[in-house]
């Protein structure tokens, strides 16, 4: 998963939070104004899905997700995670009536995570300040843990990052960025290209799968490298 970094909250949600102080029964996900999160979100994320990197074209075409599940939240006598800007992230797959795909279309990511239990033993927040090393990802599209990255692995197996579907999709994105190509990349262009894919376009918008290709450009370049 690509890291991502969160800005204080959005101007609309402190403001929620401000004008119900007084009245914190009104203080609960379904109030929030979620619109304004969503778009900072997708801002933040370079309109990429937090858990899968497939793009998020609009605020439409994702949810709000829990990292920490509402029910367990709750269950652990913290209901203030449910509305805390730090435990919320843009997901696929939309949530937005007329826009939701099967949920069939997108068995991993959220949709596989649901209501899981998570804690730091067992899964790898994107938050994390050192969650782009903690997975390697491969060329043939597959996803594996850090050596010995126990909660890695769990994170993994929660979103199921390995589906087939998602295997092949991140497959066909690294191929086409970096070994299906008429001339092959020397290994600068390739260090280049590792780098380059990790920068948003104008639009603020982030390549879909771009810690995938960058880290297949990366083992490539060294590649050719040790192979000269």
């Amino acid at each position: 998963m690509r890291r991502i970094i969160k800005g204080p909250e959005p101007e609309a949600l402190r403001s929620w939070k401000v004008e119900n102080a007084e009245v914190p029964q009104n203080l609960t996900y379904e109030n929030m104004p979620k619109p304004a999160v969503k778009a900072q979100m997708l801002v933040e994320q370079g309109y990429l899905c937090a858990y899968t990197m497939q793009r998020i074209q609009s605020a439409d075409e994702c949810h709000i997700e829990h990292i920490v599940p509402q029910s367990q939240a709750l269950q652990s006598d913290a209901p203030h995670l449910n509305i805390d800007y730090n435990n919320l992230l843009a997901c696929i797959p939309s949530d937005t009536p007329g826009h939701r795909p099967s949920i069939s279309n997108f068995p991993y990511g959220a949709t596989k995570k649901g209501g899981s239990h998570v804690d730091e033993d067992t899964f790898v927040s994107p938050l994390h300040e050192a969650v782009e090393t903690r997975f390697r990802y491969l060329p043939d599209g597959s996803v594996e843990p850090a050596v010995g990255d126990e909660a890695a692995a769990g994170t993994i197996t929660i979103l199921a990052l390995n589906h087939n579907q998602l295997i092949e999709l991140r497959q066909a994105a690294i191929e086409e960025g970096v070994l299906d190509r008429d001339t092959a990349l020397s290994a600068d262009e390739a260090e280049a290209l590792s780098q380059a894919i990790m920068t948003a376009d104008p639009a603020g918008r982030l390549p879909e799968f771009c810690l995938a290709i960058s880290q297949v450009a990366a083992g490539y370049a060294d590649k050719r490298r040790a192979a000269n």
